[in-house]
Formats: C-alpha cells, structure tokens, sequence
C-alpha cells in the first residue's frame, strides 16, 4: 500500500514568509527595469555624445536629418533627466552648433542663448564645482 503523507501547516510557508518572497521578487523585478532603463538611457546618450564629438572635425558636417535626430534624443533624455549634468553639458554643445549653423541672425541668438542656459544649468547641478564657489578652475 502507498502510504499518503499529511502535510502539517508547521510544513508550509508562513503568509509573512510567502509576502516576504512575494516582496522580494518584485523589488528585483523593479531593480531589474530600473537598471534596463538607465543602461537604455547611457546607449542612447553615448551614441548622440560620439555623434556631436565628430562635428566640425575634419570635413564631416552632418546632415539636418542628423541634428534633429540628435535633438530628438536629447531632448527625450533631459525629458527624462533634466538635471543630469552630462545630458545638459551635450546640450549645450549641441545648441552652439545650432547657432553656428542658423540661417539668421535669431536663430543664432536663440540658440547661443539655449546653450549658455544648459552650460549653466549643468554648472549648478554640479554643486562641489569651484565655479559655484566663486572659485575659478585652473
């Protein structure tokens, strides 16, 4: 004859135990998105850094297909980050060369004015710069 074995609530997982687990697994779940997200935002940043480091270097000038992709994706990475101060240093340098390459005089103003703004902005979000300190760098 098989012999039927009882299971003894001491045998099973406690409610407290089984949300612990329950809890656990979403904290990694959340950790896991959450790392999928930045790693998704550094590719996105390094390819659109990599592009406008190329600019004006050589005879490579890119295309206004390329600068509004660029744009694009900067402006969804400050959506995302507004006080990251790599995202807006690259904002800066994006927007100078906007006004280099604007075909009138506002627009030039526009956007040196946009990048002045993110250079400062990135300035402040960096609070132990010596610039904030009234100090200069050497």
């Amino acid at each position: 004859m098989a012999e039927v074995q009882t299971i003894h609530s001491a045998d099973r997982p406690s409610t407290l135990a089984l949300a612990a687990a329950v809890l656990a697994l979403v904290l990694a779940l959340a950790l896991v998105w959450q790392s999928a997200k930045l790693f998704q935002q550094d590719l996105a940043f390094t390819a659109v850094e990599t592009e406008v480091s190329f600019w004006g270097r050589g005879d490579y000038q890119p295309d206004a297909k390329t600068r509004a992709r660029v744009g694009k994706t900067l402006e969804g990475l400050l959506t995302e980050v507004p006080a990251h101060p790599g995202y807006l240093m690259l904002a800066a340098n994006y927007h100078a060369w906007q006004a280099y390459w604007a075909e009138s005089p506002e627009l030039e103003y526009d956007f040196s004015r946009r990048a002045e703004a993110a250079k400062n902005a990135a300035k402040q979000s960096r609070p132990a710069h010596p610039g904030n300190r009234g100090q200069t760098t050497q």
